[in-house]
């Protein structure tokens, strides 16, 4: 039994919680290093506002039409305090929200948030949101086997979930589909409640059961076309033109795309994917759902354009794309062929680093699970 009380000005409320951190250690009995000595006393705001900037640039980041206050409050954060590193973290994710989903000023947005990332990084290399969100740009920018070949090492022997749950996008960006699942499994091990990607690794697994049991607001495309390919298409239907009149983002016309073809739209479908497609719009993820979308409502020509973004901008999930059936109306097509040739080189280069790296042992899979 430990029972401890002390006393502190308002003002001192970071050094309060320094000394609580030291008493329950000492009072656990745990002999640190010092290198674990330093990361308890490190990212700790060097003055109450900044840190109040960085709660109120959190809570505003969860709102689509606060994504700039919250950027905004987090500008104010690290000029208050330069040194700490979650709000450069936090930075970093907004500008890379607000180029990928808004539709100005995604160049400079993309720019921003790897600086604010590197920024994260150099003052905490072993912040393990910036190490997540940072992950989250590599794969956009078509960087997912960097990504990987930096976060397998910091995941060994960890016990941290952010850097399971930082390894789902890039692994499954590298076609490692079992994997991208098995460093979901970990996460959630060591924290249930951890928002993670993986319902895009269900999704390219073709696990329409599992991603139609998500929430349609988290990821409305997806979850709607899965509810559709389960037979629920009716529900769907009128959840997402409730949903339509809420979203003002590029996601809506993710979600317009998904209701017409539903609905049997072709026309207006092919015109909602336009209208994502026409812009800098740099997702190769979200540019191979559209692929496959052109393809299952026979826009050949159009979705073989779209595939050569797709790898080009380094998604090669090989073993999604070969056995996909939407994309059965492309092999046909000699390019086609082609840049499925080339994503499933790069698909083998990557398993290859996964295996050099001990992959499957720092994730706890057999011998061959990392591979598919």
């Amino acid at each position: 039994m430990f029972s401890h009380s002390t006393q502190s000005p308002i003002g001192n409320v970071f050094r309060l919680q320094d000394e609580l951190t030291q008493h329950v250690v000492q009072a656990l009995s745990v002999e640190l290093t010092s290198r674990e000595q330093r990361i308890l006393r490190q990212d700790t705001p060097s003055d109450a506002k900044a840190y109040e900037y960085y709660l109120r640039g959190n809570h505003f980041s969860q709102d689509p039409k606060q994504w700039a206050a919250a950027r905004d409050l987090y500008l104010k954060c690290v000029e208050a305090d330069p040194g700490y590193a979650p709000a450069w973290a936090r930075l970093g994710r907004i500008h890379h929200v607000m180029a990928k989903y808004l539709t100005t000023g995604a160049e400079e947005g993309l720019k921003r948030a790897e600086s604010a990332f590197r920024q994260a990084l150099d003052l905490n290399h072993d912040l393990a949101i910036a190490h997540k969100f940072y992950a989250q740009l590599e794969v956009d920018l078509g960087r997912a086997s960097d990504a990987m070949a930096r976060l397998l090492p910091r995941a060994d022997g960890a016990a941290d979930p952010e850097i399971f749950a930082a390894l789902i996008s890039p692994l499954r960006y590298c076609g490692l589909l079992e994997a991208s699942a098995a460093a979901y499994t970990r996460a959630v091990a060591l924290d249930p409640m951890i928002r993670t990607s993986v319902v895009h690794t269900w999704f390219l697994q073709r696990d329409n059961e599992r991603v139609a049991s998500t929430r349609l607001e988290d990821n409305p495309y997806i979850v709607a076309i899965s509810l559709a390919e389960v037979g629920r298409k009716n529900e769907v239907l009128t959840a997402l033109h409730a949903l339509e009149e809420k979203v003002k983002t590029r996601m809506r016309d993710f979600m317009m795309a998904a209701r017409t073809m539903i609905e049997g739209d072709t026309a207006a479908s092919v015109a909602a994917i336009r209208q994502i497609t026409s812009s800098a719009f740099s997702d190769p993820e979200a540019l191979l759902y559209l692929t496959r979308h052109l393809a299952h409502l026979n826009q050949v020509d159009t979705a073989v354009e779209l595939f050569e973004r797709v790898v080009g901008g380094g998604h090669y999930c090989y073993p999604a794309m070969s056995s996909d059936p939407w994309l059965a109306p492309l092999r046909k097509k000699s390019q086609f062929g082609k840049l499925l040739k080339k994503a499933e080189l790069q698909h083998q280069v990557a398993a290859a680093e996964f295996a050099r790296l001990e992959g499957d042992r720092i994730l706890g899979l057999g011998t061959r699970a990392g591979r598919g």
